[in-house]
């Protein structure tokens, strides 16, 4: 809008709202170009004012990250948040945060319930914002927190194990052994380099945090490596000897979990791989799984956790969370172990003092 002053003509461009904001003459210094370029600035001004008063969630959003505590992120983990961010956005973007429902979180969590790990990290980080917004007056509570937990990938079975190696193309093998031994992730497992002869550990930096990993080489792994050795800085190669990139290998991996080919196509395979591969879809057992491996192996024989999180880089409470299983099943083993020591008198408390000369 344009206004007549005692001082000349005044030009100012309101929003929806009311809000208005002073702009350039449009024929001033800069002409058309400088005024125009000040109505984009005052549009994307009045967004966030709109935001910061309505306390939306592109407004936390931004909020967040100007935080310290985003900024502390490592880079690879920002990347993740900045994805489910976006999605957030896009959802309910000009929305004020205290409107969203637990039934309305849980449905967005529910979309993406086909990739299970992609629907815990959406909730994940969702529940973090809201914590982040609770605090600083932008809704009551963080509703995320009530909406169902995802379940987290599961450990891969002996006979998906066995299924995999006998059926899976060669070229896939060594980086699910790597998974098995190191506990690392795939970001890190796909790049790793072979270590030279004679070394007693893989080392490497975690992308995700920038730790420094260091994995003692297993005797089993280290026949593994020996037995596959190429002259190639490399450790995870293709089939026609060159190094794996992490999108090739996943496409690769993909194409042969689902038996189908480069165009989508149902693949000609054996009726054995079908049935073998069928086996891993249908019991969800994806490459993340063998991180959990990796955990339960050590805590079944019994290593401490505070080891058991050195040897694969995860905090002792990850450790904890991943070990409930394997936890019950040791409970279990011992509490049948104790049950036999004693069994003649519970037999005897049980059944009678001559019922444990009749189980004789």
């Amino acid at each position: 809008m344009a206004e007549e002053t005692t001082a000349g003509w005044v030009w100012a461009w309101t929003s929806s709202s009311g809000r208005s904001y002073p702009l350039p003459l449009p024929r001033g210094d800069g002409g058309p170009a400088a005024f125009w370029a000040a109505v984009d600035d005052a549009e994307a001004r009045d967004h966030t004012d709109d935001g910061q008063s309505r306390k939306t969630f592109d407004a936390l959003i931004e909020a967040y990250q100007r935080h310290p505590a985003y900024g502390k992120l490592a880079d690879l983990t920002k990347r993740d948040y900045d994805r489910h961010l976006k999605a957030i956005s896009g959802m309910w973007g000009a929305e004020p945060v205290a409107e969203l429902t637990a039934v309305d979180a849980q449905k967005a969590i529910d979309l993406r319930s086909a990739t299970p790990s992609g629907a815990r990290h959406f909730r994940a980080v969702l529940s973090k914002l809201l914590s982040f917004g609770a605090a600083r007056g932008f809704c009551a509570a963080d509703v995320a927190r009530v909406t169902e937990k995802v379940e987290p990938h599961k450990p891969w079975s002996d006979r998906a194990l066995e299924a995999f190696f006998e059926h899976a193309r060669p070229g896939l093998h060594l980086p699910v052994y790597a998974a098995l031994y190191t506990g690392q992730r795939s970001v890190d497992v796909l790049p790793m380099v072979r270590p030279a002869p004679g070394a007693n550990a893989i080392e490497l930096v975690a992308r995700k945090t920038g730790a420094e990993v260091f994995v003692p080489i297993h005797s089993e792994y280290r026949e593994i490596l020996t037995r596959t050795h190429i002259d190639h800085s490399a450790l995870h190669l293709r089939e026609d000897g060159h190094a794996w990139t992490r999108a090739a290998y996943w496409t690769a991996w993909q194409r042969e979990i689902t038996s189908k080919t480069s165009k989508g196509a149902p693949a000609q395979v054996s009726r054995e791989k079908a049935v073998a591969m069928k086996t891993l879809r249908d019991g969800a057992f994806v490459f993340h799984g063998l991180r959990k491996n990796a955990v339960n192996m050590p805590l079944e024989a019994c290593n401490p956790e505070a080891e058991v999180s050195a040897i694969v880089r995860m905090s002792e409470q990850m450790v904890r969370h991943y070990s409930r299983d394997v936890n019950k099943r040791r409970l279990a083993i011992n509490g049948m172990r104790k049950l036999e020591e004693c069994w003649k008198e519970t037999r005897a408390n049980l059944f009678g003092p001559g019922s444990a000369a009749a189980a004789r």
